[in-house]
């Protein structure tokens, strides 16, 4: 991102002027309290909105300019919600990619290590998941958006963690996933559970709009600033999200 702002038309400015380089094939978390600026930097990068001033890019081209097939093939959001429609959990994760098989679906739940939870279901993969998947928990709704990604293969992967309370089996299962997703690509998260902070190769730490702290996990929480007091808060309430 180059020199970006953001500002809604009926608010005031979201994002100050933010400039960040990400490294092909690095980990980002990107973390701050509500309404810092990090899931709308989020939704910049998936280009589900365009800045208001600068350049997002991704490869050297502005994500203006770059085609539909393009910011298809190469760039998914995974959301909270997970985006799910009436039908089989294998149709959600169908979606990812256009005339993807049996098979192929089957190989993308696998990779992320999603076979025993599905055989665990009702109908296994065929299980439906209801109108916006509210059959599944909201964990498990994010483990079919994960699987999703994982079918579409995408070069640049940006992440939105659930911040609803997520049982431990589910959450031990949606980390193991997220690792395995994130595995040989460029992979930002939307962090709020630290302990993706703990194993991501850099943090952006956001504060009214801005960019206020950045580096790795084990340098930022020995600095005593913002970050430092997220992961004592966090470490103190049991690891819960932030």
């Amino acid at each position: 991102m180059q020199a970006v702002e953001f500002q809604y038309r009926t608010g005031g400015r979201v994002l100050h002027g933010i400039d960040v380089e990400v490294a092909a094939g690095a980990s980002v978390a990107v973390v701050g309290e509500t309404g810092s600026g990090k899931t709308t930097f989020a939704r910049l990068l998936a280009r589900l909105a365009d800045p208001t001033g600068g350049q997002v890019l991704v490869g050297g081209v502005d994500l203006r300019d770059a085609s539909p097939e393009d910011r298809r093939r190469c760039i998914r959001m995974v959301p909270q919600d997970g985006f799910l429609f009436d039908a089989s959990i294998a149709a959600n994760v169908a979606y990812g990619r256009a005339g993807a098989t049996d098979d192929e679906v089957t190989a993308a739940v696998d990779a992320l290590g999603l076979t025993a939870w599905v055989e665990g279901l009702s109908d296994g993969i065929q299980t439906r998941v209801g109108e916006r998947g509210e059959g599944l928990s909201v964990g498990e709704r994010q483990l079919v958006a994960l699987a999703r990604a994982q079918l579409a293969d995408p070069g640049l992967l940006v992440l939105d963690e659930a911040t609803s309370a997520v049982d431990p089996e589910t959450e031990t299962t949606l980390e193991r996933a997220m690792e395995r997703l994130a595995a040989g690509r460029t992979t930002v998260s939307v962090a709020h559970r630290l302990s993706t902070a703990e194993r991501s190769d850099l943090v952006l730490v956001f504060d009214a709009g801005l960019i206020a702290e950045s580096g790795p996990h084990d340098q930022l929480v020995h600095r005593g600033g913002i970050y430092s007091g997220l992961y004592a808060s966090w470490l103190g309430g049991t690891r819960h999200e932030v």
